[in-house]
């Protein structure tokens, strides 16, 4: 399944630490949240979109451990506590209206990225700030 992640800019660092523990690599995690793009509620946001499983977005609600392949400790895992504390998952299935972006929260949104993007109040912030 595809899906949408949606990071205050205040806690990208963190994000990164968590997208971190639950990857497979420093490599392929440590700037999924690279570029702070968007407009959200009360704050500017970084956005992210990948396929995963349902045993990821099980994960994603845990309290993460430090994956076997992190031997030089290069996850903050303090930080990736803090950004997993701030994850809010949706579930479509659930009826509810999706959350909204705000500076506060780290959303987890599956279905169409555009579509969940546009459901939770991003808006793109144009190039240079004009």
């Amino acid at each position: 399944m595809r899906i949408i992640a949606i990071c205050p800019e205040a806690h990208v660092g963190d994000a990164n630490h968590l997208a971190m523990a639950l990857g497979d690599s420093v490599e392929s995690w440590q700037d999924t949240f690279a570029t702070v793009g968007w407009q959200g509620g009360d704050a500017l946001q970084s956005v992210a979109s990948w396929d995963t499983d349902d045993a990821w977005l099980v994960a994603v609600q845990s309290v993460p451990d430090r994956p076997a392949w992190d031997a030089d400790n290069a996850i903050k895992m303090a930080g990736a506590v803090r950004a997993q504390a701030r994850v809010v998952l949706y579930d479509p299935a659930s009826g509810d209206p999706v959350p909204q972006a705000s500076a506060g929260a780290i959303l987890i949104l599956p279905g169409d990225p555009m579509a969940m993007a546009a459901a939770a109040g991003l808006v793109r912030v144009p190039e240079g700030g004009e």
